[in-house]
């Protein structure tokens, strides 16, 4: 049971080092073709290749992206995160022209790891601080 959970956490540590790095490439050595990803930003993206695409647009979007992970839970097919998400819009993200404001905010994550890949991952953080953060609200 140790080696499963083990396993669990080094899969999800993979998946935030792909971020970190941009190696989105490698996506396919962790996350499963039917993946869902599901947060404030992107309701819910079903399949690994629109999980790619979104995840290249945050990183167009913000060039300094970083997942910053502090704590990690860990079971064999369930992992959960508390991490600070940050970066600086300097590039167009949903439609929206770079702000040049810098956002970082808490995130918590859960992860469905099933036959050694992700299945699922559903981030949470507040929107509402996330969009106050680059300006993006009237006041």
């Amino acid at each position: 049971m140790a080696k499963a959970t083990s396993d669990a956490e080094a899969i999800v540590r993979e998946y935030e080092r792909i971020w970190n790095e941009r190696a989105f490439s490698d996506l396919s050595d962790v996350v499963a073709e039917s993946f869902t990803f599901t947060s404030p930003t992107a309701d819910t993206i079903r399949g690994r290749e629109n999980v790619e695409s979104y995840a290249r647009e945050v990183v167009d979007g913000f060039s300094d992206f970083e997942i910053t992970l502090h704590e990690l839970l860990a079971d064999e097919s369930l992992v959960m995160t508390e991490s600070t998400l940050s970066g600086t819009h300097d590039g167009e993200f949903e439609g929206v022209l770079p702000t040049h404001e810098s956002f970082e905010i808490r995130s918590m994550a859960t992860f469905v790891v099933e036959d050694g890949t992700l299945q699922e991952e559903r981030t949470y953080f507040d929107h509402h601080d996330f969009l106050d953060q680059l300006g993006l609200l009237d006041e």
